[in-house]
């Protein structure tokens, strides 16, 4: 298996990127990293303050560090095409 990752604008799909695929198990671990290029002002659309939770923190963090990576940790939801 693998994990098809989206980055959305409105539900139109802005990039796709693809995890390598695990073979021969039924619960793979995944430890990759994924980078997107987004404009600032895109961004505050995207993954601003209207997130909650872990998505609430790391946003704080990358604007109180703008020249830093943040690494943030996001659980898998399954894609609704509505």
């Amino acid at each position: 298996p693998y994990v098809k990752i989206y980055l959305m604008l409105q539900n139109k799909r802005l990039e796709k990127k693809k995890t390598t695929i695990k073979m021969k198990t039924l619960n793979p671990y995944y430890n990759e990293s994924f980078s997107f290029d987004v404009t600032p002002e895109k961004m505050q659309v995207i993954i601003g303050g209207n997130a909650t939770g872990a998505a609430l923190k790391q946003w704080t963090d990358m604007l109180a560090t703008p020249r830093r990576s943040v690494a943030q940790w996001h659980t898998l939801m399954p894609f609704n095409d509505d």
